[in-house]
This record gives structure tokens, C-alpha cells and sequence, in this order.
């Protein structure tokens, strides 16, 4: 029985703190998926209000939605001016659906409206402007609409950076406070684990050395601290690296989105996630 609880010791010793981060990298990258399957509340009350014919309330809410520039995914965006569009429509405000359809291609040039649950009305309004869109024709209307020019998502590419060089892919996501956090944090724990790793090298071998039981039971105690010390750096500095290719491959990153209103252009920032 001593022995195979002593083989178990070694066994997790070697590959325990490989194992830890391994599970910590896979719940924030779990995390990362449901948050971002997950519809948003008022992005869903905006369609609970369409189904639900209430027009003119869809419209008040998503409108509140737009103007709030809360944290917002791309598929919340699609969502909001879909509604929106079919919305106006609905209530014969042509203009205003026409404006939400164009900043609904603009997020989504694929988007086709479902027949089954849209009136074929409605769909040939909806190609026109998806033609002339898609031709580069589409003019303003009158009405403020929102073109958004969407950037490819950096979290993947970030994610294998930190995987190489942790805190790279933070300084690739343009989070360079986030990245000097992080790649310090990592650096100086990597740096420390092998001085460790050499004084302990180094007393075992002192400890090997000694002749007096004094010696050896003074050199023993020496030699476990920096074993011990060793360990403790080499899981912490596994978790930083976990943390950092975490973070890289989960958290909000900021994405300009251009705003085009009557003869004017602004700059703003959303968040993905």
C-alpha cells in the first residue's frame, strides 16, 4: 500500500500541476463558449416583442439597445436591426426599415429573411435593398443608418501568440497594460522556477555530500525547502501561462465601428465576446 500511494505522489508531481492547467485553460474557454451563445436580454425582448406584435415597443427597445453602447455581440447586433427592420416595416415606416436592413448587411451580407415566417412582401422589399447593396448601390435615405466595418476577430491568433510568448498575444490584442500584467507576472515566475530548480539541484547534492548526522539532517531540511519552492513556482507559472492563453483566447477586445449619419462620420468602440 506504500508503495502505490508513493507511486501516486510521484506520478501526480510530474504531470499534477500539467493536469491543473490544462483544466483551469478548458473552464475559461468553456466559459468563453456559453457567454457567447448566450442571447442577451434586451436583444431577446426585442424579438419577444416582434413575435409578439408589438411593434412599436420593439422599436423603443431596440432603439434604447443601440443608443446604449453596452458590450454587445456581433449576433445581438443582427438580431437588434432584423427586428428593427421588420419592425418599421410593419408599423409603414419604409424609410427606417430600409436604413436597419442596411445596417443589417452590413454585419451580415448573407442574410436571407425566412419565408416561413415572414410575408413575401416584406422579402421583396428586403432583396431590393440587398441587390443594390450587394452592387454598391445602395444611396441614403434620409434617415441616420449604421454601417459597421467589422475587423477579423484577433483571439485566435492572440491565443497561439500567448501559447509561444504569454503576454504576446495581450500586446497583439492591443491590451499592453493587460500584457505587461500578465507576461511579467509569467516571466518572473519562470525566471524564479529555475533558480529553484538549481539550488535545489544544488542541495540535494550537499545533501548527498554529508557525512554527520548533523550535517545530513540540516542539509535535508535545506535541500526540501527548495524542492518544495521549485514546486510551487513551476505550478504557479503553468497557471500564468494557463492564464494567459486564457485570457488571450476569452476576453472582450475593443472593435471600431463606423457610424454614418447625414454627411457625417463617428468613430466609436464595441466589445465581442
Amino acid at each position: 500500500m506504500d508503495s502505490i500511494q508513493l507511486n501516486i505522489s510521484r506520478w501526480f508531481n510530474g504531470y499534477g500541476s500539467l493536469i491543473l492547467a490544462i483544466i483551469l485553460l478548458h473552464c475559461l474557454w468553456s466559459s468563453g463558449a456559453v457567454l457567447s451563445q448566450q442571447m442577451e436580454p434586451e436583444v431577446q425582448q426585442v424579438k419577444q416583442l416582434y413575435d409578439s406584435l408589438e411593434f412599436e415597443k420593439a422599436i423603443s427597445i431596440g432603439q434604447e439597445v443601440l443608443k446604449s453602447r453596452k458590450q454587445i455581440s456581433l449576433d445581438g447586433l443582427v438580431i437588434v436591426h432584423r427586428y428593427m427592420a421588420l419592425s418599421f416595416y410593419n408599423v409603414g415606416e419604409q424609410d427606417s426599415a430600409r436604413s436597419h436592413f442596411l445596417s443589417l448587411l452590413s454585419l451580415n451580407p448573407d442574410e436571407e429573411l425566412d419565408p416561413v415566417f415572414i410575408s413575401p412582401k416584406i422579402i421583396e422589399f428586403f432583396n431590393k435593398i440587398k441587390e443594390e447593396y450587394l452592387a454598391q448601390q445602395a444611396t441614403p435615405t434620409g434617415k441616420p443608418f449604421t454601417r459597421y466595418v467589422l475587423v477579423d476577430d484577433p483571439r485566435p491568433g492572440a491565443g497561439w501568440r500567448s501559447a509561444l510568448i504569454p503576454g504576446w498575444g495581450q500586446f497583439y490584442k492591443h491590451q499592453p497594460r493587460k500584457g505587461i500584467l500578465i507576461g511579467g507576472a509569467f516571466w518572473s515566475s519562470l525566471l524564479f522556477t529555475g533558480f529553484a530548480a538549481l539550488k535545489e539541484k544544488q542541495t540535494h547534492q550537499d545533501y548527498r555530500d554529508a557525512v554527520s548526522p548533523k550535517d545530513i539532517d540540516a542539509r535535508y531540511n535545506t535541500y526540501n525547502r527548495w524542492y518544495r519552492t521549485r514546486q510551487i513556482m513551476t505550478y504557479t507559472t503553468l497557471l500564468l501561462w494557463s492564464l494567459s492563453v486564457g485570457d488571450a483566447l476569452w476576453s472582450g477586445y475593443p472593435t471600431p465601428v463606423v457610424t454614418l449619419s447625414t454627411g457625417e462620420v463617428q468613430f466609436s468602440y464595441i466589445y465581442h465576446f
